[in-house]
């Protein structure tokens, strides 16, 4: 634009003015282009925009030969080919740069993430370690136990004694195999070490002996690690052939699994009832009656069970998954609870790593079939164990209506009119089992519709928590299921405090109703023996009352005054007023006599107590109110001793 300035500046037409701006900015690109090709653009250049036959051309001529010329004109300036490829490589160098450091944040970032999953993994991890580790102590000390407790038994004694050789002859084989395999392996490892440290030098510069070593090293470790993978597949062939002996038919025949033992309930009518007597036929057939009708309708619950949850009785034990891999997403499935934040983001990325050939939809899936699974093998013990316990009840209720039954037939043969009676009985007896099986067959159906609702409410929570699973990874109502957690975890805190504390109350309400019933016991027996002594004193006492009344009387006979009849006596003056006439007569009176006769204790007698001086004492010192001052106070004795009927003479039980 710089070349074209004047040009610019001197044109009288806008038209003219428009074709020098195109032409000055495409002269910066023709300067890469051959002279050829240059002449050829510019010519169609201008070809394009001519300007009008008014205008003059003479200066647009000018330019076009001046480009025609080349880099002959004095006008343009050769091109710094290399300075141009430097400052494209250089910008090159640049965003190759820039785009490192930013692939190194990416995978920063990522190395982050995987870190603080990895730390919340071992969280994980370490709370289920703990919980394995008390479960073992827990079977240690439950198995030390039981073989203190039967080890000296006739029975046991050899199977113990056979225990105890097995485990010598076992740990006698693992100290020898640990001396053939693993003491040589950490010799060597020292001893590669120690050569290495000593030859690195030797190494670094290409030693011909040293590398002659090396070399044979190389192919030593070489052929230890081909004995020692050999060895670990030995290892792991017995391993296998030990789990197939483990889980062969006649061991598990002798230890079924756990679901299999609550769910076995052999039908029909046990043989206690059958072997049970009753005199009336009718009325025992009617009771036996009842197992039938009780195995009827566990029967079909169990096949509607069976029916609801067919997916999980169509599967196998494992759902379709070898046992190795369903044991491990059982083991990693426990350990992560429905309460933990972000379980399934966890649990996922958990069950990723131990089964990385596993999709996410495959897990999912194996996810559902195995809660459904668990859920059907749940309802299904819950089933068969209250199965169980009607056929128990019924049993028991059997053996109470035959035995009414034999009473009412032994009164029956004592006294023959009492025949309708004891029909009537037999009826009232079938109408109560009869409504016995009502009730049980409603508590049934309540129950059912209970468990009912608890799936229902499970699948309505899981569909929650998928919800809530979808909506955090979309990053929405991050804080309404922060404060839900929040909420839920103080109401269980809350609810687990009031449990200890309703259960510690329970504990000291029932100390406390132990403690009054010995005391309540204890008063009981102090009042009747204050009673008996009460009356043996009320009778001594009006033994005394008589005593003393005939003392009494004996006294009054004494000094009883006999005296003469005097009229004149009545208008005489009495004693006193002749002492007035008579002062001089008059006995001295005590003046320092008190007014008033005392009956408590006088200044004298409550000053005597040294505890009353000892306090004046404490108090002037200003240790009164100290703990030292209360220990000599409360320690202090009394100058007499109490009575001994002011004792409390209950004694605490330790209970």
């Amino acid at each position: 634009m710089n070349i074209f300035g004047n040009a610019c500046i001197t044109g009288r037409h806008k038209k003219e003015t428009t074709n020098l701006d195109l032409l000055s900015s495409c002269l910066p690109f023709l300067v890469f282009i051959d002279t050829s090709n240059a002449a050829k653009i510019l010519t169609v250049v201008m070809d394009k925009y001519k300007p009008l036959p008014s205008m003059k051309t003479d200066y647009t001529d000018g330019l076009v030969l001046r480009m025609l010329d080349g880099l002959g004109s004095n006008k343009y300036k050769s091109v710094d080919y290399e300075r141009l490829r430097a400052s494209v490589t250089e910008k090159r160098f640049g965003s190759l740069k820039t785009l490192m450091k930013v692939n190194k944040m990416e995978q920063q970032s990522q190395q982050h993430r995987e870190n603080t999953l990895l730390k919340q993994h071992h969280l994980v991890w370490q709370r289920e370690f703990l919980r394995l580790q008390q479960c073992r102590r827990k079977v240690e000390t439950e198995l030390d136990a039981h073989m203190k407790t039967n080890r000296d038994s006739l029975v046991c004694g050899h199977i113990y004694k056979d225990f105890d050789y097995m485990e010598a002859s076992l740990s006698a084989d693992l100290d020898g195999f640990k001396k053939n395999t693993c003491e040589p392996v950490w010799n060597m490892r020292e001893d590669l070490k120690y050569w290495l440290a000593e030859k690195r030098e030797d190494l670094k510069y290409g030693a011909p002996e040293v590398i002659e070593q090396h070399a044979a090293i190389q192919s030593t470790v070489a052929h230890v690690k081909s004995q020692q993978e050999a060895i670990l597949g030995k290892l792991a062939t017995e391993q296998n052939c030990l789990e197939t002996e483990l889980q062969s038919e006649s061991l598990m025949e002798l230890c079924p699994p756990t679901h299999e033992k609550h769910c076995v309930v052999s039908p029909g009518i046990p043989q206690e009832a059958l072997e049970l007597e009753c005199t009336d036929l009718l009325l025992k057939s009617n009771v036996l009656q009842e197992f039938t009708i009780i195995d009827d309708k566990y029967q079909s619950l169990i096949e509607e069970l069976g029916h609801k949850h067919a997916l999980a009785t169509s599967c196998d034990s494992s759902g379709y998954w070898s046992p190795e891999e369903h044991f491990l997403f059982v083991a990693v499935h426990d350990q992560y609870p429905r309460e933990l934040p972000n379980r399934r983001m966890l649990l996922f990325d958990r069950l990723r790593r131990h089964l990385p050939h596993k999709s996410r939809s495959n897990l999912s899936d194996h996810e559902d079939w195995w809660l459904d699974y668990k859920y059907y093998h749940e309802r299904l013990k819950a089933v068969c164990s209250d199965w169980a316990r009607d056929r128990r009840e019924l049993l028991h209720k059997a053996q109470m209506v035959f035995s009414e039954a034999a009473i009412a037939q032994e009164l029956e043969e004592v006294k023959c009119e009492y025949y309708h009676r004891q029909k009537q009985l037999c009826q009232v007896l079938y109408e109560r089992v009869k409504e016995w099986r009502e009730q049980k067959l409603e508590m049934l159906q309540l129950e059912a519709k209970l468990k009912e609702e608890q799936r229902r409410e499970a699948q309505e929570r899981e569909l929650r928590e998928q919800e809530a699973e979808r909506k955090r990874r979309l990053k929405e109502k991050e804080v309404i299921g922060q404060y839900n957690m929040i909420k839920e975890k103080k109401r269980l805190e809350m609810e687990e405090a009031t449990k200890r504390r309703l259960k510690e109350l329970k504990e000291l309400m029932e100390k406390q109703a132990a403690f009054d019933r010995d005391r309540i016991k204890f008063r009981e027996e102090q009042i009747s023996r204050k009673i008996d002594e009460r009356k043996k004193k009320e009778e001594e006492k009006a033994q005394e009352a008589e005593e003393m009344e005939a003392r009494l009387e004996a006294l009054r006979a004494q000094v009883r005054v006999i005296a003469d009849s005097d009229p004149l006596r009545t208008t005489q003056g009495t004693k006193a007023w002749e002492s007035r006439l008579r002062p001089e007569e008059q006995e001295d009176v005590p003046m320092l006599e008190p007014l008033f006769k005392i009956n408590s204790y006088t200044s004298k007698q409550i000053t005597s107590d040294h505890r009353i001086r000892l306090e004046q004492r404490l108090r002037e010192a200003g240790l009164l109110n100290t703990d030292y001052g209360r220990h000599v106070i409360r320690h202090a004795t009394p100058p007499i001793q109490p009575r001994k009927d002011q004792l409390h003479t209950f004694k605490f039980s330790d209970s």
